[in-house]
């Protein structure tokens, strides 16, 4: 019997079922709250500073700088391991990793942070600020995107997820190795899927341009033994090769065929050597797909997935398993009922019988 197909996305957020954006309202209220201290230590340090020269004033510069000083550290503490500010805290909502639903950790804190102090510099920084915020389905601010974040509604946080040891695949396809758990969507479960690097032309470590159904691009082209191996695939009765029978379920409805090298996207553009490879739009209002966003192909461990270097990512959700993200250009198996998600949209992997 198949495991339990785990639930979609949301077809807005992409977020998992029970994750909810953190509302404008609520949020615009923890920002004041945040800011009240901060204030007030301004407020100090000024007073202090214009005392007319005499000095009487001067212990309150120092005060302002302790209480601002303790404030930041409270703050940057608080988002970076308990995943709420004191505003966010009293107005019940989150600052969580997008793809962990874990607390973003002190760099990301920082970097969010500089993001959002650079944009409010200027005018035409701070509209692009809130253009972000009003038209994200997330309501994530550039702040929010680069340190690949989202602000939810409270709830539990996820757990940290476990190593699991890494499984193999065929020759020609690398070791598979558990990938990095900083990047998985809010609301995980336990255990990660295994990622599997693979040696194919789309590597950082081979070049630009992806292959996925090379089984090794050093091998001599006249290689008789590499192409005997590819031939010789594993069968599943009746003469089945693990090849057939794999199909993608779009969150539009679509249903396609993978027999071979198939790219999604806004407007997918096939690289050297994938002149037949099957091209797939997605309308993509919200802009979070990018032009050639996912590749799926199949080969002799199966369906797998690429990533092309997205802007937004990618994501795997499978039966019973946390949801990882998908390294770039690392070739990642998916099984018999995972959901894939990619920025706004989603798909699911299925099996049919023969």
């Amino acid at each position: 019997m198949s495991a339990a197909r785990p639930p979609a996305p949301a077809r807005d957020t992409g977020l998992p079922p029970g994750v909810r954006v953190g509302p404008l309202g609520r949020r615009f209220l923890a920002h004041v709250v945040d800011s009240v201290v901060p204030a007030i230590a301004v407020l100090l340090i000024r007073a202090g500073a214009t005392d007319g020269g005499d000095g009487t004033n001067a212990g309150l510069v120092v005060v302002g700088v302790v209480v601002g000083l303790a404030w930041l550290v409270v703050f940057w503490q608080m988002l970076a391991t308990k995943a709420a500010s004191p505003g966010l805290r009293l107005t019940k909502l989150q600052l969580v990793g997008f793809f962990d639903g874990r607390p973003i950790g002190w760099s990301r804190v920082l970097l969010r942070w500089l993001v959002f102090t650079a944009l409010n510099a200027t005018g035409i920084g701070l509209l692009l600020l809130l253009a972000s915020v009003l038209t994200s389905p997330r309501h994530q601010g550039w702040h929010d995107r680069v340190a690949s974040a989202v602000v939810i509604v409270e709830r539990p946080l996820a757990p940290r997820a476990k190593a699991r040891t890494s499984t193999s695949r065929p020759a020609g396809q690398g070791a598979a190795a558990a990938p990095s758990t900083a990047g998985q969507p809010a609301a995980v479960r336990p255990t990660p899927v295994a990622a599997v690097p693979s040696a194919v032309a789309g590597d950082p470590a081979v070049g630009p341009e992806l292959a996925p159904l090379a089984a090794d691009p050093g091998a001599a082209e006249d290689d008789e033994d590499a192409r005997t191996q590819r031939v010789d695939r594993p069968t599943n009765g009746a003469g089945r090769t693990i090849l057939d029978g794999w199909v993608a379920e779009l969150d539009d409805g679509r249903v396609l065929s993978v027999r071979g090298l198939v790219l999604l996207g806004r407007n997918p553009q096939p690289g050297e050597g994938e002149d037949d490879a099957q091209l797939v739009k997605l309308s993509d209002e919200s802009r979070t797909v990018s032009k050639t966003h996912l590749a799926l192909g199949v080969d002799d461990a199966g369906l797998f997935v690429v990533d092309r270097g997205s802007t937004n990512g990618s994501t795997i959700t499978a039966p019973g398993q946390p949801t990882v993200p998908v390294g770039p250009f690392h070739a990642v198996s998916v099984g018999d009922g995972s959901v894939v998600s990619i920025g706004d949209h989603w798909l699911r992997i299925r099996r049919e019988l023969a």
